[in-house]
């Protein structure tokens, strides 16, 4: 016979593992959408680099919380890395990707945006 309560377990097992599964590529989606948003590009970036500027400072609170949420239902954001944010981009971002890539100084910056953004997001 079936045990309901078993049953709700392992689909929640499961179901946490298919989030954590597809939550690189729902966040490297989130990530180009910003970047759509923003109207990035190489110039941008770079000089955002250059300037060591913080990046989230142009999400929104609908989007905070559309990040909080995601962060949530996984257990956080240690997943998001420079690699899933160029696997994110990397079609409709090409050059972008490539400089995330190729110069160390944009991929540092980058790797530190991250950081901020899983300290930040708990208190948002």
């Amino acid at each position: 016979m079936l045990n309901i309560g078993n049953f709700k377990d392992v689909a929640n097992i499961f179901g946490r593992g298919l989030l954590l599964e597809m939550a690189p590529g729902v966040a490297g989606g989130f990530i180009n959408d910003l970047f759509h948003s923003w109207k990035v590009d190489v110039a941008k970036i770079t000089s955002h680099v250059k300037n060591d500027t913080y990046l989230w400072e142009k999400v929104t609170d609908e989007q905070w919380d559309q990040l909080k949420t995601a962060s949530d239902k996984v257990g956080g954001l240690d997943f998001l890395t420079v690699d899933v944010v160029v696997g994110g981009i990397k079609k409709d971002f090409p050059a972008v990707a490539s400089l995330f890539l190729n110069w160390p100084e944009a991929g540092q910056w980058l790797a530190r945006q991250l950081d901020m953004l899983r300290q930040e997001l708990p208190t948002r």
